[in-house]
């Protein structure tokens, strides 16, 4: 048996799953493999000492940046992938899976190996999809995190906007044309919806029953029953555990003595979002009673300096988060799991639906607050810190589901799904 971990490195989250994953398979002395298309992160295998496999078609810096913008819906792109850079990829990646042995494909978001996978007729495990999965579409759990700002949805109710936007995730045909196209080249069924093209034989739901709020036995034993016309393929759901990013080192030295500080102390990692989101953060914490750290990667952020704020690159969050009172994250899975396992609160400014599914389950808890990108106003957003940092609640509630996540070592039991699958 032979697995290959296959990671997306236009992402952190993906990566440093993928290497989580493949650094516990080699404990267990199973014949594992990495393979990658490249991309930014792709140097972490490096400083990790894990071999792997260069795949082509390559995803160059600029390339992984517009991969990445297809995710988060920028500029109206549409396609993950054009046609003829996913066949190569889907062509690629089968005679790699054919010369290696491969016989598990586990993927952080590789969405080309939906394709190559199957036809390849190997099992395919993704950790990806987080709790963005078809049980939380059905008991309507996503909130309407982005479009509260135009006119015409500001005139239907809420329940209905929640419905509709639920409802979607199974039915949306978004970035499935090239996927598609590319499928019926290769002889098999077409993917009904963005989120079946994002699933795989078995999907590892990366959080834990007690905080996601589904129950073990109801979201493990779903099928699409209920609406079976949107999946043309099975698919197993199991609950894994948390699994987020701890890599890149240490905190800086200046980090460490300008956090050294009785004043409040808040962490802003706003890395992969829209300039203008950070600008207005940064006019709501300049001038605060507290001490910020800024840190900035994909805007490489310049701003008038403020005594009370450091800018800086890459940190490692899960050591920085320990060390302040609230953090300012945009909600992927990896950056709240890191908060929760820190005991911070959090401010979420989601991008998408799912980074809007994972704020909306912590502020549930009364652990953090949620406030939409389109709307965001430096005074709001102040009136947000401070009400974080003055009600103790938010640390106590933060703390309570700390101790639910910490109940499972997510890494490993993902890596006994991934065995059992």
């Amino acid at each position: 048996m032979t697995i290959c971990t296959f990671a997306n490195c236009a992402y952190l989250s993906e990566t440093s799953r993928m290497i989580a994953l493949h650094k516990e398979l080699e404990a267990k002395d199973i014949d594992v493999v990495m393979a990658t298309h490249g991309g930014p992160y792709e140097r972490l295998f490096k400083e990790e000492g894990i071999d792997y496999k260069l795949i082509d078609p390559y995803m160059t810096h600029e390339r992984a940046r517009q991969f990445v913008q297809t995710n988060t819906g920028a500029k109206g792109i549409r396609e993950f992938y054009g046609v003829s850079e996913l066949r190569e990829s889907v062509k690629q990646e089968i005679a790699f899976f054919k010369s290696s042995n491969v016989t598990k494909v586990v993927t952080g978001f590789t969405l080309s190996c939906g394709i190559s996978a199957r036809v390849a007729g190997i099992p395919l495990i993704v950790t990806h999809m987080g709790s963005f999965v078809p049980p939380v579409f059905e008991r309507n759990m996503l909130v309407p995190t982005l479009v509260l700002n135009l006119k015409i949805f500001k005139l239907i109710p809420r329940s209905w906007l929640v419905k509709m936007i639920n409802n979607l995730m199974y039915k949306s045909r978004i970035a499935t044309k090239t996927f598609n196209q590319v499928a019926k080249e290769f002889s098999i069924k077409p993917f009904h919806s963005m989120t079946e093209m994002m699933m795989g034989d078995t999907v590892v739901v990366t959080d834990v029953p007690e905080i996601l709020g589904i129950p073990k036995d109801e979201l493990e034993a779903w099928q699409p029953a209920k609406n079976a016309k949107y999946y043309s393929y099975p698919a197993t759901l199991r609950y894994g555990g948390a699994i987020y990013a701890k890599l890149f080192g240490d905190v800086p030295e200046e980090v460490t003595a300008f956090l050294k500080t009785d004043l409040p102390k808040i962490y802003v990692a706003l890395t992969s979002g829209e300039p203008q989101v950070l600008d207005r953060v940064y006019e709501a914490v300049k001038g605060l009673k507290a001490r910020v750290i800024i840190c900035s990667t994909l805007h490489q952020f310049e701003m008038k300096q403020a005594p009370n704020i450091m800018v800086t690159d890459y940190l490692p969050s899960h050591k920085v988060m320990p060390l302040v009172d609230l953090a300012i994250i945009h909600g992927g899975q990896g950056s709240v799991q890191t908060a929760i396992e820190s005991e911070t609160p959090i401010i979420g400014i989601p991008l998408h639906v799912e980074q809007g599914l994972n704020v909306s389950i912590v502020e549930k808890h009364g652990a953090g607050l949620m406030q939409t990108k389109h709307d965001i106003d430096p005074i709001e957003i102040r009136a947000k810190i401070e009400r974080i940092l003055n009600q103790r609640s938010f640390k106590t509630n933060m703390e309570r589901i700390s101790k639910l996540q910490r109940q499972v070592d997510g890494v490993k039991k993902a890596v006994d799904i991934i065995l059992e699958s």
